[in-house]
Order: structure tokens, then sequence, then C-alpha cells
């Protein structure tokens, strides 16, 4: 697919009315006038070169552009964006607690718009990048699963009578909360004065494996979170009598954990 063809199947697709969620059309509306503004001299220069590899990046450009563009092209979209969704433009790359569920809707229906104008495994691709972050820090507590909770961690916390428990591991509390069939983890790491930064997961309580276990929430950057998850699997003991001395039951941990 050449530039100028994106741009027709987009026009197509705001002319036929296929957008399925608020956001979808005036997104794809700034696309089309976005894209005709952008020369790409492989596009104009060569007929073998299609544009459908670089979408993913395309899309994250042009989202940013309608975020924080002030040409007139960027405010005027910007309006019609925020007033037919009711919220702002999304930063789809960079992980952030308050938009998280926009921003992960956004990249998901953006997708499917893609996978619409373009064909399956569009939408993929720009999950798989707008998303590095989140999927990096899933690796990364995949990686924990395997080196803490499933040597040793999920046998203290299910032998445990509080649904509570906690412990320190260098400068970063991990805290665990079982309730309504679900296991929450949080690791935390105070900041001067009363804060903190924190990401957590969650899985269900009962799994000794928490393949499902996924993210639940990030008040912290990617390299924050990233480097507590390192905290706990650096210091997690291989000997079962020391993790039992250094991840104990705490009444203190409780819901919001």
């Amino acid at each position: 697919m050449k530039k100028r063809d994106l741009i027709a199947g987009l026009y197509e697709f705001v002319r036929d009315g296929r957008a399925r969620s608020r956001g979808e059309t005036p997104f794809a509306l700034f696309f089309a006038e976005w894209l005709q503004k952008l020369d790409i001299p492989q596009d104009s220069k060569y007929d073998f070169w299609e544009i459908d590899h670089y979408l993913p990046q395309l899309v994250v450009d042009a989202f940013e552009d309608l975020r924080t563009g002030r040409d007139g092209l960027a405010v005027r979209c910007r309006e019609g964006y925020e007033t037919e969704t009711g919220g702002e433009v999304p930063n789809l790359t960079e992980m952030n607690a308050s938009r998280s569920l926009d921003q992960t809707l956004t990249v998901q229906t953006t997708g499917y718009m893609l996978d619409d104008i373009v064909g399956r495994g569009a939408g993929q691709r720009l999950d798989a990048y707008a998303n590095a972050q989140r999927h990096a820090l899933q690796a990364a507590f995949d990686r924990f699963l395997r080196l803490v909770y499933r040597r040793g961690l999920y046998d203290i916390i299910r032998k445990c009578e509080e649904r509570g428990m906690a412990g320190k591991f260098g400068g970063t509390e991990l805290r665990t909360f079982v309730c309504a069939g679900r296991l929450m983890f949080t690791f935390a790491r105070r900041l001067p004065g009363d804060g903190e930064i924190s990401v957590s997961f969650i899985a269900e309580d009962n799994d000794p494996v928490a393949l499902s276990a996924g993210i639940q929430s990030e008040y912290a950057s990617l390299a924050e979170a990233m480097s507590m998850i390192e905290d706990v699997i650096s210091r997690w003991p291989a000997d079962a009598k020391q993790q039992a001395k250094i991840y104990l039951a705490s009444q203190s941990v409780g819901i919001g954990i």
C-alpha cells in the first residue's frame, strides 16, 4: 500500500461510517490530512515501497502531533477529538497511571481501524509498538514469577492465615493481598516525605503458575518499576527457612495494598 492508498482508505472509512468507537473518526480525518502534508521520499521515488510496515510509528507520530501540535490542523482536530471523546488525546507509548485505561483502549480501537483499512495484523503491530513499555514490564514480572513466586513465595502465601503479607528487599517493599479469589502483588518504594512509587499486578489466588497474571496499575516509570522488581528477585533467598523469615503476615496490608 502506498501513502495515497492509505489516505483514500482513511477517507473511505470515515465516509462509510465504519468507526466503532468515539475518537476513531476525528483521528482518521486528522491522520489523512497529516499524511498528505508528510513528505516521504521513498513513497514518491520507489514503486515497490509500501507504507504498511511503518504504520505503528506513523500512527504514534500522528497522535503525538494531534496531542501537542500548535498548527491549525492539530488545534482544529484536537478540539474535535476531545469533544467527541470527552477527554484529552492520550500519549500512546508512555505508562501513565491517570490515563492508563484511555491509552489502552485508544491503542486497541485504533488497531481495529487499521485492521479494517489495511488488513489483519496491522493492529497487532501497533499494539507491539505502542505498548512496548507494558510488554517489557510484563516480561520483568514474568521473570519474578519464575524466580520468586514459583520458588517459595506461592507456598508461603498459601500457608499464611492472614490475607496480607509483606517483605523488605533493599529499598523495595513487596506486598501481597488475597481477596475474592484474586492475589494482588504490589512493588513499592518510599519517596521523601509521605509519598511512594508503586506498580501492581493481579493473579488468581490458587494458581501456583500464574500464567494469566497481568498488570493492574502503574504509579512509576518503566525504569523505576523494573528496578523494584529486580530488587525482590536479586534478594530472594533460595532457602525456604530464610524465605519464611523475610516474608511475613502483615495486618497493615489491605485491599488498597
